[in-house]
């Protein structure tokens, strides 16, 4: 009679151990979900405009555009295909372009990191290429390490490590490789931008 008690009681000190196990794993398989990974928004074929300070700086223009703001700690925005940002003066003109293939914005820090083959045309006319370029929106500084290649008036420039204003109006290359003059380079005027980024620089990946 002994034996049967205390085998009834191991086997239901078994079952309670079982089932806290159980309850514990699935608490545990409930708060180990990585909420970064799960979008809070999905839209596509976006165009919407950004604004700096209170002033529409920026059309930005993409065809899909996910949001992960489930993870309060670092909410950020993904556009997987393509991010092209028009940049407009007061009059709504295009003075400025950049595009990427891939672009990130994390919204605490509002830092754009653009990846692949990323194009900036500034206001002067230049144009700036690269694979890799961070744009600290909130302190208006643009920054990369990788190869970065220049074309301004009748000259390329090409380096290692490049810092700018977000106007590409001022800007260092670092480790430079090489200045060439090229006769041929039929240098763009500054009012061919709105035409150049209309026709033929409207969306992402062309």
């Amino acid at each position: 009679m002994h034996k049967i008690i205390s085998f009834i009681f191991l086997f239901c000190l078994i079952c309670v151990l079982a089932g806290c196990h159980k309850e514990e794993e699935q608490k545990q398989n409930s708060e180990g979900i990585d909420l970064s990974t799960i979008p809070g928004m999905v839209t596509h074929d976006v165009s919407m405009l950004v604004s700096d300070s209170g002033k529409i700086k920026y059309n930005a223009i993409a065809p899909v555009w996910y949001r992960y703001d489930l993870d309060k700690k670092n909410p950020y925005q993904y556009f997987p295909e393509g991010l092209v940002l028009n940049q407009i003066d007061q009059q709504k003109n295009i003075v400025g372009h950049i595009q990427a293939d891939t672009a990130y914005n994390y919204e605490n820090t509002d830092l754009w990191h653009l990846i692949n083959n990323v194009k900036i045309y500034n206001v002067q006319g230049e144009r700036f290429t690269t694979n890799d370029l961070y744009w600290d929106a909130r302190n208006h500084k643009v920054y990369s390490d990788s190869f970065i290649h220049i074309e301004r008036n009748y000259d390329i420039l090409e380096g290692y490590g490049f810092t700018s204003n977000d106007n590409f109006s001022e800007y260092e290359i670092r480790q430079t490789t090489g200045i060439f003059e090229v006769k041929d380079l039929e240098r763009k005027p500054q009012d061919s931008i709105e035409a150049e980024t209309n026709s033929s620089l409207p969306t992402p990946n062309s």
